[in-house]
């Protein structure tokens, strides 16, 4: 089943927040209609993710999830789980990067799957990673460059002005210094036309964004090995 053309980056105003009983964390599935599930994350696969909400099981299809926010267990008397390894993020993340730099998406649904499913590891990492190290940023912008590739390619399919200028106004334009040298010429988004021209400019750049995933990517190998222990 195709996903839906609507953007899932746009907030449509409509929320649905399931409340959990018993549980010691909740998980938040974003839907490809703007509502959002409150559930515990069960599977996540190439076709399905499962949650469970007030102790029965949910299935979604793929396609119909746009994103996952992960919610970390809260603290309980007994002894508490380690903190998730940046070795299970690092390598979703260059799995990701990998499947784009030897083979592009030639679809974006493809690429939209490719980045979700990369995207629970990575964020259970995230959640739980010291903001002060030099590993964490560097794969936050990561997949950040590659959400906001899944967004550029999504507003130039569906030719949305009110897409492209959000895109104009993201913030991790700055992070990358190919699209800063795009949107050099353009006027500051301090309008919607102004950050319309600017998100208009940026989809033909998704190469460009990858090329600049791909360098935190790097970056985040570097900080990897500068963290672990001696002699390992």
């Amino acid at each position: 089943m195709a996903a839906s053309p609507r953007s899932v980056w746009q907030w449509l105003g409509c929320a649905l927040v399931l409340a959990l009983v018993g549980s010691a964390h909740a998980d938040v599935l974003e839907l490809d209609n703007g509502q959002r599930v409150t559930g515990d994350l069960k599977e996540t696969t190439a076709d399905k993710i499962v949650v469970e909400i007030q102790g029965r099981l949910v299935s979604y299809e793929r396609a119909r999830v746009r994103a996952i926010y992960l919610t970390p267990p809260t603290s309980g008397t007994a002894a508490e789980a380690p903190p998730p390894s940046p070795a299970g993020a690092l390598a979703a993340l260059k799995k990701l990067q990998a499947s784009v730099s030897s083979q592009p998406p030639r679809a974006l649904p493809a690429y939209t799957a490719q980045v979700n499913e990369s995207r629970v590891p990575i964020e259970k990492y995230l959640k739980a990673a010291p903001v002060d190290s030099a590993l964490q940023p560097a794969i936050a912008d990561a997949l950040a460059l590659h959400t906001f590739a899944v967004k550029v390619w999504e507003s130039r399919l569906q030719n949305s002005a009110s897409a492209s200028a959000e895109n104009g106004r993201s913030p991790i334009i700055d992070k990358c210094p190919a699209l800063k040298k795009v949107v050099a010429g353009y006027p500051a988004p301090t309008t919607q036309e102004n950050a319309w021209r600017r998100g208009t400019a940026l989809e033909f750049e998704i190469p460009a964004i990858w090329a600049c995933a791909g360098e935190k990517v790097s970056e985040a190998e570097v900080a990897a090995k500068a963290q672990a222990p001696a002699g390992r």
